[in-house]
């Protein structure tokens, strides 16, 4: 769990790895409740496989941008999402 520098809303952030991930690994310290990370700074990688990093903020706090909910609730399809590309902002 970490704070959002902005609004001081706590957010937590999980990796998950895919079929035949071995392991995921951490900056040093980050693998820690409460470590501070900056937007864009490496958190870790994935060791074999593909895998995803999800985001919980608390409700209200981070507005989707509106491709991504159209494709996912009128279009009823996946958005390709790549690193690095905005998926949304805090308000």
């Amino acid at each position: 769990m970490v704070e959002q520098t902005t609004t001081g809303q706590p957010v937590a952030i999980g990796a998950i790895g895919a079929m035949l991930v071995g392991s995921i690994i951490y900056v040093d310290g980050l693998e820690r409740p409460g470590a501070q990370m900056r937007r864009g700074q490496c958190v870790g990688k994935f060791q074999y496989g593909g895998s995803t990093v999800v985001t919980l903020h608390p409700r209200g706090d981070v507005e989707l941008d509106r491709d991504l909910v159209r494709n996912s609730t009128e279009q009823n399809c996946e958005t390709l999402v790549r690193v690095g590309w905005r998926i949304g902002a805090s308000r």
